[in-house]
């Protein structure tokens, strides 16, 4: 008769990547976090990030006393599934195999995923997602991403692009009822709903709206400051819109919200209320739910992946 895993065994690690830390997590068969820590990502060179990378894993490998344990990373951009070439512009690893090249260098299963998939996947695994089968997530943050689970499987698409609704384009609508403005994207676009949603677009709004530069942080925390009380009305109008452009291309069974903005008090009933504004009539609105695991359920769903990964080779 087989035997589980003892509760707190490390099975597999993650590491959230980002443009200013790397943050490493051991986790153990009931997938929770054992240990962790915070390191400073280097940006001089795709050599210096390389091996900074590499430390964290031989640290995470000696914690956990196993010399192959799988490593999943999760980062901001896009990784072709195919050929391990990652696209992110805060990154050293612009245009590089990342995973294919510490693979190299450290052995064993490791695997590069976008965050935000990172992210869906941990919610759907156990998460607060736990009894859907078809899950989005979305991550509002310094950006906007997202990511699609089927039965507690990714669904990245053909380019590993599923999920990415920040790079839809602003509601004309929208534009003109509210007098917004229409702002270049980082990846380039003119008008994408990641320039006035995310935590960067939420005081972009409030420059337009009101004349005066608040941040995301400030705006949630006042709410009872009439002007701030009107950038949310508008933030929840456009979110809401665009909740409800994820409905209509993949219909899921919930929402998970993720990213600081995600903390701004009773977020998921502004965005309710905007959804059921802006649905079309009788459809059905998913749940939107908060996370279970916070800010470490990337780690934790980049600790999936190379496990899952790992047990199928």
């Amino acid at each position: 008769m087989a035997h589980a895993s003892p509760p707190h065994r490390p099975v597999a690690a993650g590491i959230d990547l980002g443009g200013t830390k790397i943050e490493a997590t051991l986790f153990g068969a009931d997938l929770l976090a054992i240990t962790a820590r915070r390191t400073p990502t280097p940006n001089a060179s795709y050599g210096a990030l390389l091996a900074a990378l590499e430390h964290e894993v031989q640290w995470l490998r000696r914690q956990a006393g196993c010399e192959d344990l799988p490593v999943g990373i999760g980062m901001p951009g896009l990784v072709d599934a195919q050929t391990g070439v990652t696209f992110a512009a805060n990154l050293s690893a612009n245009g590089q195999r990342l995973s294919p090249d510490l693979r190299d260098r450290v052995g064993g299963t490791v695997v590069a995923a976008n965050d935000s998939q990172c992210f869906t996947l941990s919610e759907s695994c156990g998460g607060a997602a736990r009894n859907h089968r078809r899950v989005f997530g979305l991550a509002l943050g310094t950006g906007v991403g997202g990511g699609l689970c089927q039965d507690g499987r990714l669904v990245p698409g053909l380019n590993g692009m599923a999920g990415e609704i920040g790079h839809y384009g602003i509601s004309a609508l929208l534009a003109r009822t509210h007098d917004l403005p229409l702002l270049t994207c980082g990846c380039g676009r003119v008008g994408c709903y990641e320039t006035l949603i995310s935590g960067t677009g939420m005081a972009n709004l409030a420059t337009a709206l009101i004349g005066a530069p608040r941040t995301a942080r400030s705006i949630g925390a006042h709410l009872d400051d009439p002007g701030n009380q009107r950038v949310m009305a508008v933030w929840a109008d456009l979110a809401g819109e665009l909740l409800h452009t994820i409905m209509l291309h993949v219909d899921p069974d919930c929402i998970v919200l993720g990213g600081g903005l995600s903390n701004i008090p009773d977020l998921d009933t502004y965005l309710a209320a905007a959804v059921d504004r802006a649905a079309l009539p009788r459809a059905r609105r998913p749940e939107i739910l908060k996370p279970a695991f916070g800010d470490s359920s990337g780690c934790r769903g980049a600790a999936l992946l190379a496990r899952d990964l790992h047990n199928r080779m």
